[in-house]
């Protein structure tokens, strides 16, 4: 490995959850670690196989999803950069239960399993940034199967998303970088509903909107609509 790729894999190492390393673990890890590109549309994960690396975003996004045996698509998440994919493959027993695709042309960090599981057991902060991250997919994945099963109204889901979306990026302005089709079916709602509800939205005053941009004005009016 040549200077320049040692230090983009060492500041990798730095990123998101794995800023809590020291620099002894840092090194052992980067030993078990490379950054691999992938193109718009590819596939880093596929559902069914038995088994993958963990992956930190570097640059771009991914989309977490499952099929229906229909080839109907479920967007389970959007990951953004300097965020792991799915730190559930440390634990899955059996074949990998959804599928991870490039959005944007993308770099990820990838870690193998064991080494990593390994610093897991010596680094309660690692473990607990990682619980953070599961925690708050958890939330979100409760609330589209309660949305789905008729318990959360649409303004809700999508207030609720809006939320934690800005919470996610620290900050009241998103920068969506995807489809409102993509955004409608991680929210388990349909396109036509979203836009409704962003309208609606934006008609209030609680929202500003652009065709790539939405900017949250009054988070506590958002909030008790996240509730209803």
């Amino acid at each position: 490995m040549d200077h320049s790729s040692a230090l983009q894999l060492e500041q990798a190492l730095r990123l998101g959850s794995l800023a809590v390393l020291s620099d002894e673990e840092r090194q052992a890890l980067a030993r078990h670690a490379h950054i691999q590109s992938f193109a718009t549309g590819e596939v880093l994960i596929r559902e069914g196989d038995d088994s993958a690396d963990v992956m930190l975003l570097l640059q771009g996004m991914v989309k977490l999803c499952r099929h229906s045996t229909q080839g109907k698509e479920c967007v389970l998440h959007l990951v953004r950069s300097g965020r792991i994919l799915d730190a559930g493959v440390l634990f899955y027993e059996e074949i990998l239960p959804f599928s991870a695709v490039a959005l944007h042309p993308c770099a990820v960090l990838r870690i193998e399993k064991k080494p990593l599981l390994d610093c897991l057991q010596r680094n309660p902060n690692l473990c607990l940034a990682l619980l953070r991250g599961m925690s708050l997919r958890q939330r979100l994945l409760i609330n589209k199967i309660a949305g789905s099963q008729g318990r959360i109204l649409v303004a809700s889901r999508v207030a609720a998303w809006l939320l934690h979306r800005a919470r996610m990026e620290k900050s009241a302005t998103l920068e969506l970088h995807v489809t409102q089709e993509t955004l409608a079916r991680q929210m388990g709602i349909s396109r036509e509903s979203l836009s409704r509800e962003l309208s609606a939205l934006h008609a209030v005053g609680l929202i500003e909107r652009t065709r790539r941009r939405i900017v949250l004005l009054d988070s506590d009016a958002l909030k008790l609509r996240a509730r209803s």
